[in-house]
């Protein structure tokens, strides 16, 4: 890093980026409720469907736009000390675009993995009829996973990096529009490692609710960008790790739901999540 970016940091950055990205961030929003109000909530393939290509096009734009509302939030600090670094370069803002596109390139280039899990979870539920009558077990699951990954030594390794945005910059920084997008998709991927097990809580759903989307999007914020966001790590885990058990236990052990028949309930998907089945 050059010896003006080292000092960059103090220079005065005209229009703070965060008015951007939370207003982008705002836009995401209110794009999700919409897909809600239009799509309804609940919906999925029948078991055993194959997702039809407008099916997966509509989902990957869905996802692409739940990403962009909540994850752009976390993504503020960096971008303010970004900003500071880059201003005094002659062309700021395509090195900003740069970044910006990079961090969500990292979390899209997820949405086919995403995708394949929720149709592969269609297949294993509508396959089984034990499962179909105990669907609970899937949510059970995904919470004891992101309970248990919060305690995991690679969650709190990415949460360092990501905390110390700093630090990160210092070392990974370089002028550029290539170099900038560079630096947003290490960023990504950074932020991928602290939130996967907590968005794959939005997979095993399948509601497309917006409450849960709220909740983990306050949760990541406040673990990531809070000043007293580490304390919050285990007893987020702690309490992911009571609902999951609790969530399991009522699984197993509550009379059985009547199994599904002609594919009139679908298994729990990210497909299901973000929309119904195109037409």
């Amino acid at each position: 890093m050059t010896t003006a970016s080292r000092t960059a940091p103090a220079t005065r950055v005209r229009h703070d980026p965060a008015v951007l990205l939370w207003g982008v961030a705002g836009a995401c929003w209110a794009g999700t409720l919409a897909l809600v109000l239009r799509s309804g909530i609940g919906h999925g393939h029948a078991p055993g469907d194959a997702p039809r290509p407008a099916d997966v096009a509509l989902s990957l734009a869905a996802w692409t736009v739940m990403v962009g509302a909540m994850m752009l939030p976390t993504l503020v600090p960096l971008a303010r000390l970004f900003a500071a670094v880059s201003a005094r370069t002659p062309h700021p803002w395509p090195a900003r675009a740069g970044l910006y596109a990079g961090y969500l390139g990292a979390w899209v280039a997820v949405a086919p993995v995403a995708l394949a899990a929720g149709w592969a979870l269609n297949r294993l539920v509508g396959a089984s009829p034990w499962l179909a009558a105990r669907d609970g077990l899937v949510l059970g699951a995904a919470l004891l996973l992101a309970g248990g990954y919060q305690f995991s030594r690679l969650k709190d390794a990415c949460l360092t990096t990501c905390r110390s945005p700093a630090s990160f910059l210092w070392q990974s920084y370089r002028r550029g529009l290539r170099g900038a997008g560079r630096l947003g998709l290490r960023a990504g991927l950074w932020c991928l490692g602290c939130c996967w097990a907590l968005m794959l809580l939005m997979v095993a759903t399948g509601t497309g609710s917006l409450a849960w989307m709220l909740a983990l999007t306050a949760v990541m914020v406040a673990e990531k960008t809070a000043r007293r966001g580490a304390p919050l790590v285990r007893p987020v885990g702690f309490a992911l790790l009571l609902c999951g058990v609790a969530v399991t236990s009522s699984a197993l052990f509550a009379p059985a739901a009547a199994p599904c028949h002609h594919g009139a309930c679908a298994a729990p998907s990210v497909e299901g999540m973000l929309g119904p089945p195109v037409g």
